[in-house]
């Protein structure tokens, strides 16, 4: 069994115990497109359909029901196993906390290749939480987490306990839903959003998303027609792909852009960056996290 059916398998055990893709992903901390794929992927690889799939409810197919029934014995023991053989080279399991800023996108990047890591290393644990970028700080500087993945521009690296490294740069755009009258257009400048309704951050969940966004504006000549503010990233995804108002963020921001078109901003790219950040000295084992991490995301555009 390879280590990515080994993650496939938890991930299936995981749908079929809720049998909610929402619920499972949000447990899993990955988005529910990506569990989607890797269910549909496992599906394929071993020749048997596993789940029924509606748009009201999720079933396990009869072959789903004897597979659930073994393999869920096997992944518990296997787990058990693991953490044993942990404790048996050492005095466990070197852990990890991580917190992840909740861009849909940079979940779907980062979680897969700290996973991939961890199942190469067994004595090394993660734990993960995904959070707005206030909390992701305030838990930094508290010491309830040991490292965060988030934009250099939400850090506040000047205390000299903090430490920030760059992981892989970011485009910013404005991204227009399909309801919205620009959509058509095939290049947008930000001068042509004066009469546009802005989906903005509030100042208690970035520090500087609405002054860049203002500030940029007043550069062009205008100011917004009309702003929503969002505390979450959740309710701005779903804002922005269901109704006419834009935004201004990263390919890295929402799950999906099915519904959405991005337009390039040249001159609002320089110095974006998804980042690795800790506080004291970084540990052996986060330091090797950082540099596979970086290895593989270096080369990646958002």
């Amino acid at each position: 069994m390879d280590k990515f059916n080994f993650r496939s398998i938890g991930y299936f055990l995981k749908v079929a115990d809720t049998l909610n893709f929402t619920q499972a992903a949000e447990e899993l901390y990955i988005s529910q497109p990506a569990l989607s794929k890797c269910i549909k992927q496992l599906e394929d690889e071993i020749g048997v359909s596993l789940l029924n799939r509606s748009t009201r409810k999720v079933e396990l197919t009869a072959g789903g029901k004897l597979l659930y029934s073994e393999w869920k014995v096997w992944h518990d023991r296997s787990e058990e196993l693991l953490h044993q053989a942990r404790m048996l080279n050492g005095k466990g399991a070197a852990r990890i906390r991580i917190g992840i800023v909740e861009f849909g996108g940079v979940v779907n990047k980062v979680v897969p290749v700290i996973e991939e890591y961890d199942d190469s290393h067994p004595e090394f644990v993660v734990d993960f939480e995904i959070l707005g970028f206030s909390n992701l700080a305030k838990k930094l500087k508290s010491g309830d987490l040991d490292v965060i993945i988030t934009l250099n521009t939400e850090i506040d690296d000047s205390a000299a306990s903090i430490h920030v490294r760059p992981l892989m740069g970011l485009q910013l755009y404005i991204i227009v839903p399909k309801k919205n009258h620009l959509y058509t257009r095939k290049k947008l400048q930000f001068s042509d959003l004066r009469d546009e309704t802005f989906c903005i951050f509030t100042d208690s969940y970035s520090d500087n998303a609405r002054s860049t966004i203002i500030n940029h504006c007043k550069s062009e000549g205008f100011m917004p027609r009309d702003i929503k503010y969002f505390s979450n990233m959740r309710s701005m995804e779903m804002t922005v792909a269901h109704s006419d108002s834009i935004t201004i963020g990263y390919d890295t921001f929402f799950d999906s852009y099915d519904k959405l078109k991005l337009f390039p901003i040249p001159d609002l790219n320089d110095g974006h960056n998804l980042v690795f950040a800790w506080k004291g000295e970084l540990k052996k084992t986060t330091t090797e996290l950082f540099n596979y991490l970086q290895s593989i995301l270096k080369d990646q555009k958002a």
